[in-house]
């Protein structure tokens, strides 16, 4: 893969959520640039996770029940194989994978700046006992000197 494909998908994303920052901003009854302005410039990570098959899925987990730190998480899960589940009425619940979408993922700094009408989302990552897994996940992060306040 190239790296000028990296960077535009990159590029691609990042927008998808600034528009979905809008959008939430919209919901609040917001100007639809104020999450953006208040998260400030923000940083963007990128995680390529790769998990491969465990002939005993049940004593591990790909990655454990978390809810993420930053602002918003957009996620491209693996087309072959689900791995993704989120914690719904004390139960663990299967994303599954539907081609041409991302999984957005609300995190708690956002939560905290909607004053909790946005639930930042428990979710864990599982393995599979004959198929190995990818998903790629961005990250948007507030800016270090970003205040967090009510919205």
């Amino acid at each position: 893969m190239s790296a000028d494909i990296v960077s535009d998908y990159c590029k691609q994303v990042r927008e998808l959520g600034f528009r979905i920052e809008e959008l939430i901003s919209e919901s609040l009854g917001l100007e639809k640039d104020h999450v953006k302005n208040v998260l400030g410039e923000q940083g963007q990570h990128m995680a390529v996770n790769f998990y491969p098959p465990c002939p005993e899925p049940e004593l591990t987990f790909g990655l454990p029940g978390h809810t993420d730190p930053n602002a918003l998480t957009i996620l491209l899960q693996d087309l072959a194989v689900a791995g993704l589940q989120v914690l719904k009425a004390g139960k663990w619940v299967a994303v599954n994978p539907h081609p041409d979408a991302f999984v957005i993922n609300i995190g708690d700094q956002l939560q905290a700046l909607s004053n909790g009408r946005y639930k930042s989302v428990w979710h864990r990552a599982i393995t599979n006992t004959d198929r190995a897994r990818m998903s790629v996940a961005s990250f948007l992060c507030p800016h270090d000197t970003a205040l967090i306040t009510l919205a």
